[in-house]
């Protein structure tokens, strides 16, 4: 029997290789259990038998080569300045398909796999702590050239007393304010 993976339901841990019914498992391989049959799941009577065969979880995607087909990341281009979010749909050896997600259009379209590169989603946590270094990042680089004088101090550790200063105005709530 030919398992066709693309028909199987949100929720299928088995497959009845008997029947071709998918199979939700509860507690276990001997558990209760649901089948699916006209696009419903129903109550299973008994145990589950153990001749149904278990569907392979694949491994979550790291963020490491190539996302699966089914994916949502996000890419771009060495050339592009921001990141798209994107749903992988299919890949070939140069191409891929894709529906773009940040535009709210559904647009899907074909894309050279030359030159691109991919990134997991950023999480709310990452997002907030990638702004904040970029702020950061600006107040040093407002004062790194200040003629304050290095205190007696080499370049280095000039650089890293300003890094420290901003790190602790910026965590204590300190901004730029914007002029009207």
């Amino acid at each position: 029997m030919k398992i066709d993976l693309t028909k199987k339901p949100e929720g299928a841990t088995h497959i009845n290789p008997h029947s071709g019914l998918w199979v939700k498992c509860f507690g276990g391989n001997s558990g209760s259990y649901q089948y699916f049959r006209n696009g419903e799941w129903e109550m299973g009577f008994g145990c589950m038998s153990n001749s149904y065969l278990q569907i392979a979880k694949p491994e979550p995607w790291t963020g490491e080569g190539l996302p699966p087909v089914g994916t949502v990341c996000d890419l771009k281009f060495e050339h592009w300045t921001d990141w798209e979010r994107h749903e992988i749909l299919c890949h070939g050896k140069t191409f891929m398909f894709v529906r773009e997600l940040n535009s709210g259009l559904d647009r899907e379209g074909s894309m050279s796999m030359d030159g691109i590169m991919f990134r997991q989603v950023r999480t709310p946590e990452q997002i907030a702590e990638e702004k904040r270094i970029a702020e950061l990042n600006l107040m040093v680089g407002a004062i790194k050239d200040h003629p304050g004088g290095h205190h007696g101090v080499d370049h280095l550790a000039q650089l890293k007393i300003q890094e420290e200063a901003c790190i602790n105005l910026y965590d204590a709530g300190w901004r730029k304010q914007v002029s009207e």
